[in-house]
């Protein structure tokens, strides 16, 4: 935003875009920035639409090996029980 006071207002471009106003100043977008928003805009779009389509391609690479995946989570998640309860016995008098 550009930021003008009231006073100085007629010295604005024409092809100036007034974003809003208060009594004392007047604010103002100029047409690069329009233009260049609305590229950003566009780009925004873009990431988003890009990021989506990576992600469901993740998901369908990752389901071809969702299984393999799933049995060794299932496999560590013993050890590390195992390996906790280890731990426990050799801080108190527990038998292992």
């Amino acid at each position: 935003l550009i930021e003008v006071k009231n006073s100085h207002k007629s010295s604005v471009p024409s092809d100036w875009v007034m974003v809003s106003s208060t009594k004392a100043v007047s604010r103002f977008h100029s047409p690069f920035i329009i233009e260049n928003y609305r590229v950003l805009q566009q780009l925004r779009e873009q990431l988003v639409l890009d990021c989506s389509a990576e992600w469901l391609c993740f998901l369908d690479r990752f389901s071809e090996h969702y299984h393999p995946v799933s049995k060794a989570i299932c496999h560590l998640a013993t050890v590390d029980c195992l390996f906790s309860l280890a731990q426990v016995a050799k801080q108190g008098d527990y038998c292992r």
